[in-house]
C-alpha cells in the first residue's frame, strides 16, 4: 500500500503549522485514513475535522 507524507500548511485545532505525518492509503490518501491517523497521534476533534487530503501538502513517499 502506498504511503504519503502530509504536512499541515497552517494550524488545525491543536495540530501545529508544519506538522508532518505519514498515512498509508490506496490509491490516494482518503479522509477516513487521515482522520484515523490524526486521532491515533492524539490530536483533538477539531484537528480531526481537517481530514480532507486537500487541507494538507501531500507527497507520495512509496
Amino acid at each position: 500500500m502506498p504511503a504519503y507524507k502530509l504536512t499541515a500548511p497552517r494550524q488545525f485545532g491543536d495540530m501545529p503549522k508544519g506538522y508532518t505525518f505519514q498515512v498509508a492509503s490506496s490509491p490516494a490518501p482518503n479522509a477516513q485514513d487521515i482522520e484515523k491517523e490524526i486521532a491515533r497521534l492524539g490530536f483533538n476533534k477539531q484537528a480531526q475535522s481537517y481530514k480532507s487530503a486537500g487541507n494538507f501538502k501531500v507527497e507520495k513517499i512509496s
